[in-house]
């Protein structure tokens, strides 16, 4: 046990009636007997006593200031706040040589333990008005008191949410001290300060702690003699990870009331029987120093169990100070002090909770309420981060100790000799401790789980993420989001997972995380891909039959790189080496066949292949019919007679799109302005639709007649020409056949007449027929006239052009 909790037993080792002998022995004995003894409970730590003594040595003389600071000293120790503030505070008004300048500054810390804090801060400021410098230590714990007292007011004003604490039932405490609560399974364990032992050599029979098992259904007593057994003070009780094993202290007085601890080790069988005491090693138990506290921690990174402990051996930073011992198979290791969290005043009461890697502790030594104050520190990474106050609630203006926690995190039990806790005598009301329960809210937190491509930065989709109880081994969300890089989870506020995000083709991803904060979280995960085989098969898309001769070509889309191309003349069959890191495109091309281009799917990963079927269609000419190209007035070639032109329709195509505001001007010029919107809407409409679109057709259709001429087949296209009624008719059958050659020129000119031998061998025959006007509707303007409805209308301009009407593949049956 601590120096803390042996402060609860040295109230209760001598009985009231020790002031009756005490009396007996002292009555009619100077004023320096009573200082005398009262120095000597002093040095014994028996500060009980040590404020009988000084207290009737005021009876002497009940001014005098030196007197009343021994008495308000031995006060402050005992924790009975209310007669050190009033022996301070007399000081303070009646000390005129200042010949005892702590006492406003221990005055500030006895009001800031009773949450008084405007006072406390009063006289930590009056401290260093009149002292400051004096003292180094003094000087610096009254600027950090001050600081503390104004952090604990306004915490007092904005306690920590989703927490109720509340004292546990009288069966449970009592007006002595109870502290070091556990719980495993459904018992309770916890140490209590009420079992006598009579002793022939005390006056009266001293108090000593046994430890204790609750049952909700009733029972509660001590653990059996037998575990009791071979020494003084029994405390302390840690359970290890798998609850095979139970830590505890045993504790003799060494000097006075001052105890001397030791940590001792029992294995649990099966049947649950308690095993021998076993000793821990002198490496732990320190033959100098008390070793106490102990608190067994499952450390996931190390994988093995830690002893966290306290100790005033030598090599600390403070008093008494945390440390730790890691726990193997062939024994423990030298004990190391937890640095990080230790000050130069008292940790105390460690208890590491696995699920979290939080360490939980008590200390003087930081800003708090006042007194001894819970704080957290999250171990990341191996190292324990900067301690946490756990605030108001949980802590008071009193010593909050003992924190521990449930594996859920919902449940925690606590020492505190805060108000409400029973004590014995009412003068020393901040005597002793009882057990205290907090129940947590169980707080979601948002957790966004975002999977990227190591190599190009890019989103992932496709990707399965599997988040696990790293204690349990247990799988407690998994998700797999095909088409988005995004996974959302509701995890739980100081909990600590292990995340696995994997890919088919990229390397798996295991990361921890530890949920510290309330608002949500992203977090970025980067995989890193990995070399696939990329497998293709082409087949024909009509009779999916494996298709021969086809080329096929894989383009990386991410990066500058030569395209990877397979040529396969008999079979269907491509592979490729791919980095799945990256986007792919497959071309595939054969003659006779449209052209296919599909990205590679990556989501189709399988045992580090990806398989992707491509089906080529067979070029069918007609399915593109009719191809339908428009042409300007009179055009090509006007006021012409002849029945062939050298123009190409493409030569015919620039200057008529050049024309398109000139038609929109000319057809609206006489309209009201709805109509000439109407009306320029309409050629508008027309020459985007009808005149470019035609145009794109032609050159896709002579592309695929290209590639059919290719593959051997021999081919009869049909042409016909249209004219608008404005000229006569023998005009219009010659401006028709005109219009009809563009077409022609255009196929002989195509890719720098490319399929100029095809014509010239036969293997491409033309069919052309002139409509001249004979098709024209009866709506559309044949009148010289009327210049605005035979040439520049929609209607009319409809009827000049030219169309591939059929396409008949001569060597097979199409």
């Amino acid at each position: 046990m601590s120096h803390l909790l042996i402060r609860g037993m040295k109230l209760f080792i001598r009985t009231i009636s020790i002031f009756l002998l005490a009396t007996s022995a002292l009555h009619g004995q100077s004023l320096k007997a009573f200082l005398n003894a009262g120095a000597e409970a002093m040095e014994d730590s028996d500060y009980y006593n040590a404020c009988y003594y000084f207290q009737s040595a005021l009876e002497f003389d009940t001014t005098n200031v030196d007197v009343h600071y021994l008495y308000a000293q031995a006060s402050f120790k005992l924790k009975a706040y209310t007669r050190a503030e009033s022996s301070f505070q007399y000081i303070l008004d009646h000390d005129a040589d200042q010949l005892h300048p702590l006492a406003s500054f221990y005055l500030g810390l006895t009001q800031q333990n009773l949450g008084k804090y405007d006072l406390a801060r009063t006289h930590f400021q009056l401290y260093l008005s009149e002292s400051e410098g004096d003292d180094p230590y003094y000087t610096a714990r009254a600027e950090k008191e001050i600081a503390a007292v104004e952090w604990a007011q306004d915490r007092i004003l904005n306690p920590r949410e989703g927490l109720n604490v509340e004292r546990l039932n009288d069966s449970i405490n009592t007006a002595y001290s109870e502290f070091a609560a556990v719980k495993n399974g459904s018992s309770l364990f916890y140490s209590s300060l009420r079992f006598e032992k009579e002793e022939k050599s005390q006056l009266v029979n001293r108090l000593f702690s046994k430890i204790l098992r609750y049952e909700e259904a009733g029972t509660n007593e001590p653990l059996d003699e037998e575990f009791h057994q071979g020494g003084q003070h029994f405390a302390n009780m840690a359970f290890s990870h798998d609850a095979s094993s139970v830590y505890y202290t045993i504790c003799e007085y060494s000097q006075g009331v001052e105890l001397r601890c030791d940590i001792y080790k029992r294995v649990i069988d099966e049947s649950g029987k308690w095993g021998a005491a076993q000793k821990l090693p002198s490496a732990i138990n320190d033959s100098l120093s008390t070793n106490t506290q102990p608190s067994i921690a499952y450390d996931l990174r190390l994988d093995k169990e830690v002893l966290y402990f306290v100790s005033d051996r030598e090599g600390g930073k403070g008093k008494l100070d945390i440390w730790y011992s890691i726990i193997n198979s062939n024994g423990y290791s030298d004990p190391i002090n937890l640095e990080s969290v230790n000050t130069i005043e008292n940790e105390i009461s460690p208890f590491y909770h696995s699920p979290t890697s939080t360490l939980y502790f008590s200390t003087d030594g930081r800003l708090g309420m006042g007194g001894y104050d819970v704080y957290s520190s999250v171990k990341v990474n191996g190292t324990f981060e900067d301690p946490v106050n756990e605030e108001a609630l949980i802590n008071s203006s009193f010593d909050d100790v003992y924190y521990v926690l449930n594996s859920e995190g919902t449940e925690a039990y606590f020492s505190s000799n805060r108000i409400g806790s029973l004590y014995l005598d009412d003068s020393y009301e901040a005597c002793c401790f009882d057990i205290y329960r907090a129940e947590i809210e169980d707080k979601p937190v948002e957790l966004k789980i975002l999977s990227y491509n190591e190599l190009t930065r890019n989103p992932l989709n496709g990707t399965r993420v599997i988040i696990i109880d790293p204690l349990t081994d247990e799988v407690v969300f998994e998700s797999l989001s095909p088409t988005e890089n995004e996974h959302n989870f509701t995890v739980r506020y100081r909990r600590e997972y292990t995340i696995i995000t994997e890919k088919e083709g990229f390397q798996t991803d295991e990361t921890s995380i530890k949920i510290n904060q309330l608002e949500p979280i992203d977090k970025k995960i980067y995989l890193t891909p990995l070399a696939v085989k990329l497998d293709v098969y082409a087949y024909d898309d009509i009779t999916r039959d494996p298709l021969p001769g086809v080329l096929v070509t894989v383009n990386n889309l991410d990066r500058d790189a030569l395209p990877k191309l397979e040529f396969n003349e008999s079979g269907n069959d491509f592979s490729f080496d791919i980095n799945a890191g990256y986007n792919y495109e497959i071309i595939a091309d054969k003659t006779g066949y449209e052209r296919v281009i599909e990205p590679v799917n990556n989501l189709l990963i399988i045992n580090g292949i990806i398989r992707q079927d491509v089906f080529l269609r067979p070029i069918e000419l007609n399915e593109y019919l009719p191809v339908c190209v428009y042409f300007d007035n009179d055009r090509p070639d006007r006021r012409s007679n002849k029945l062939y032109t050298d123009k190409s329709y493409s030569e015919t195509y620039d200057e008529y799109v050049s024309k398109k505001d000139e038609f929109k001007e000319q057809l609206s010029f006489t309209l009201s302005e709805k109509l000439a919107i109407e009306a320029e809407d309409e050629v508008e409409r027309f020459f985007d639709k009808n005149v470019k679109q035609g145009y794109e057709m032609l050159l896709l259709f002579i592309g695929k007649l290209k590639q059919r001429l290719e593959a051997g087949d021999k081919i009869e296209i049909s042409l016909k020409g249209y004219a608008s009624p404005r000229a006569q008719n023998k005009y219009n059958l010659a401006i028709g056949q005109r219009r009809i050659w563009t077409i022609k020129n255009e196929i002989r000119q195509f890719e720098n007449s490319v399929l100029e031998q095809y014509i010239d061998s036969g293997m491409l025959q033309v069919v052309e027929v002139s409509f001249g006007e004979e098709t024209a509707p009866d709506n559309v303007s044949d009148s010289y006239q009327d210049r605005r409805s035979s040439i520049y209308s929609v209607d009319a301009s409809r009827e000049r052009k030219a169309e591939i009407v059929r396409v008949r593949v001569l060597n097979k049956n199409d």
